[in-house]
């Protein structure tokens, strides 16, 4: 088939995120059985250093660079759709699509993030493409948590945007002949906020091949990991949040380690001789696997978090709260769940001290998420979706 991947950000398996990790091993295994276009913002210079290294000569690969100024002035011309809406709403990007189009016969689009299936409108044109989209989380229910856990002008805005995703998810995503989700909570969602049933569960692949994993990186004594990319708010507010819980703990030897692209000058300023923040890092496998714990105290998002299984899957034990367990392990069977600081406090001083309980719950959620959330279903569906 001719397949059209388009992308609010690069796709790569190199990304610094782990929706762009997830996004470059889709785009990795449909160019081995089929002829593939892409087309992505390009949002910053890491992603600029990957189109570069991993695009250069690509014929078949178009970028749209997306600045500051660009996302704000496409921003205050789409204020009746969500500001992440508007921010993709690009002239050259519709440009470059309706070129693509015209000029090779492609089959289907396979569109990542709820921003992209904007573009649906296309098949007024070409009515016989196939328009599928990835849903990396149900937007709606992030919002609405962003909308209840604000006050004053924050919450007024965040209802406001809510509102209008609210509008925009169902309309835009109506109109897709195939919806993929990365869990079946999501699934169950869409059909009980929208009544879709054209869904497919997909796994999301979340950055490593576990059988190339280095056994032999040594584990740092009483340390532990939160990973993310930084520059999203629940991140941000959910790393803040983990530093004052460790600095409150009596055993003041426990070293934290806030791992992800992007800290800014906040998050920054904690660095002290008990708290570690690394910033971009090249191997973000590596750095998880010198940690005894992963501890994710998240307050908001929506969707299944990736960061949590590549940390599972990597072999450490996780402490995270129940938006953090979503599509994963909501009945904190393998996870240890908790919502409360004190709570965090309790569980994270009970993995450092026992060894054997740290053990054993790395262990089994490390077999529960890598044969739970295998790649290979992926690949399956796909090869069913797109033959």
């Amino acid at each position: 088939m001719n397949i059209l991947h388009i992308s609010p950000y690069v796709p790569s398996v190199h990304a610094t995120h782990a929706g762009g990790v997830c996004m470059g091993k889709e785009l990795e295994y449909l160019r081995q059985t089929h002829n593939v276009f892409v087309l992505s913002f390009v949002n910053d210079e890491r992603e600029e250093q990957i189109v570069q290294k991993e695009f250069k000569g690509d014929k078949q690969a178009y970028f749209v660079r997306s600045t500051t100024f660009s996302k704000g002035a496409n921003a205050l011309k789409g204020l009746n759709n969500p500001v992440f809406f508007s921010i993709r709403n690009s002239r050259q990007f519709k440009k470059y699509l309706m070129q693509i189009l015209k000029e090779n016969k492609i089959d289907a689009i396979h569109a990542e993030y709820t921003a992209m299936s904007q573009y649906v409108w296309i098949k007024k044109y070409y009515p016989n493409i196939q328009f599928n989209v990835v849903e990396h989380d149900v937007t709606k229910q992030s919002y609405d948590r962003y909308a209840k856990d604000s006050t004053g002008f924050k919450h007024l805005y965040y209802q406001w945007q809510a509102n209008l995703v609210t509008k925009c998810e169902k309309y835009y995503l109506s109109q897709c002949d195939l919806i993929f989700t990365l869990n079946k909570k999501d699934k169950r969602l869409l059909n009980q906020y929208y009544g879709f049933k054209n869904v497919e569960t997909i796994m999301p692949y979340y950055g490593v091949d576990f059988t190339n994993v280095k056994e032999s990186i040594p584990r740092e004594k009483k340390s532990i990991c939160f990973v993310g990319l930084m520059n999203r708010l629940e991140n941000h507010e959910a790393a803040m949040r983990l530093i004052q819980i460790v600095k409150s703990l009596p055993d003041k030897d426990i070293k934290l380690n806030i791992i992800g692209a992007h800290p800014n000058e906040e998050l920054k300023s904690q660095e002290s001789n008990q708290v570690h923040i690394t910033g971009f890092v090249e191997s973000i496998e590596d750095e998880i696997l010198k940690n005894e714990i992963a501890v994710f105290p998240l307050m908001l998002g929506a969707g299944i978090k990736l960061k949590v299984l590549l940390s599972a899957g990597l072999g450490l034990p996780v402490i995270t709260t129940s938006i953090g367990a979503e599509g994963i392990d909501e009945d904190g069977e393998y996870v240890s769940l908790a919502e409360s600081d004190d709570e965090f406090k309790t569980l994270i001083l009970k993995y450092i001290d026992d060894e054997s309980f740290r053990k054993e719950k790395a262990q089994k959620i490390k077999e529960y998420v890598i044969d739970g959330f295998n790649w290979s279903k992926t690949e399956s569906i796909f090869d069913k979706i797109y033959q």
